[in-house]
């Protein structure tokens, strides 16, 4: 393979092959110049030539003049063509208009024939870094981009694809119709965990539990990892009683496996989890929804492992159609908030129950449940 082959790349555009020559000529020791004789043969070049980083083109061209092959390449889909550094050779008839039309038209720079070896050495010289850093650049964001849509400790998404794609969710919903549940997990005081055994065996925890999540949530719905021992998922079309299930089945699953660190003792995960089920037609900002489900995530991890709180604001069934079991199974779960506005129609369930449960404690638990009727009911 020639040396030329490892040098930056410049193309160099004119119909008149002497200047063609003397651009070779001079910038052939440092560069790999491929050459063009109109806009057309540089257009075919460029499209099919990713390696070029800097082009040099005369304006006065036949079938493709240097204003229309800048015009192709800024309005391209290709962010390589659309960033390239374009420098104009301008001759003695190229006035002040020729050149701001040639900066409108997106040109980058200009040097003026005859140019000498210095100048054009020296255009090249900036342009070739400059082109290459941005390169650099764009693969450094590329790079940090894909890092933050997939975590890689787990391979779940991240945070950031996460809160991006879920949006999006919202806003489909919003206007097609739809309903999700948002859902917060942490890992129990790992922390100290991590802080004992060290960051190589935190992440081999965390690796079997991202994967072990993968294997219980369905592929239609989103997982992520969005902090140390913080994971969160969005629901597509459940119910809020499979919502829970859900929670259940993974905190069988992960409580049942063992983890021996540093050779200390086999160790557990427990979980606790936040369920929230938002009112799409209500609430619109996502942001304000993840602040809803971390609060019922932090009442279910004061109550010391693999607990949940769920709460759905959704338009409740009516009183009338809520069974007693029902209202105990919230009661239960912590879920009192759901019965705020079903406290009469209950009431009024529930105290036939009271008045036949008094009789057997005679006239004072009888009076005592009739006034407790009166203040509810009337």
């Amino acid at each position: 393979m020639s040396e030329k082959t490892t040098q930056p790349r410049i193309l160099a555009v004119d119909d008149s092959r002497v200047m063609r020559l003397a651009m070779r000529k001079i910038l052939g020791k440092e560069y790999d110049v491929v050459e063009a004789e109109h806009g057309e043969d540089a257009w075919t070049l460029l499209i099919n030539d990713s390696s070029i980083q800097v082009l040099f083109t005369d304006l006065s061209m036949p079938y493709l003049d240097g204003y229309a092959l800048l015009d192709r390449m800024r309005a391209s889909d290709n962010p390589h063509l659309q960033n390239m550094p374009v420098i104009i050779i301008t001759g003695k008839d190229d006035d002040d208009e020729a050149k701001q039309q040639a900066i409108d038209h997106g040109a980058s720079d200009f040097i003026s024939k005859p140019f000498e070896s210095i100048q054009l050495l020296a255009r090249a010289k900036a342009h070739v870094s400059f082109q290459q850093t941005s390169t650099k650049l764009t693969s450094t964001q590329e790079k940090l981009e894909r890092q933050a849509a997939v975590d890689e400790v787990t391979g779940l998404a991240g945070q950031r694809y996460f809160c991006k794609a879920s949006e999006e969710n919202l806003a489909y919903a919003s206007r097609h119709g739809g309903q999700y549940v948002l859902l917060r997990m942490d890992l129990d005081n790992f922390d100290h965990i991590f802080i004992k055994n060290g960051k190589k065996a935190a992440d081999a925890i965390l690796k079997t539990i991202g994967t072990q999540l993968l294997t219980i949530v369905r592929k239609e719905d989103m997982l992520a990892r969005v902090g140390l021992a913080k994971f969160a998922m969005l629901l597509r079309d459940t119910p809020m009683s499979q919502a829970k299930e859900l929670a259940k089945r993974i905190t069988t699953e992960i409580s049942n496996l063992r983890f021996k660190l540093n050779g200390d003792a086999e160790i557990n995960i427990s979980l606790s989890f936040g369920i929230y089920e938002p009112d799409i037609a209500n609430e619109s900002n996502f942001a304000l929804q993840l602040v809803a489900v971390e609060e019922y995530l932090q009442q279910a991890a004061q109550k010391e492992g693999n607990h949940y709180v769920a709460y759905s604001s959704v338009a409740e069934i009516s009183a009338e159609q809520t069974n007693l079991e029902t209202a105990l199974n919230h009661i239960e779960h912590n879920e009192t908030e759901i019965l705020t506005n079903q406290i009469q129609g209950l009431a009024k369930r529930v105290f036939p129950l009271l008045e036949f449960i008094a009789k057997h404690f005679g006239d004072e638990a009888m009076d005592l449940v009739a006034k407790l009727k009166s203040k509810i009911l009337s």
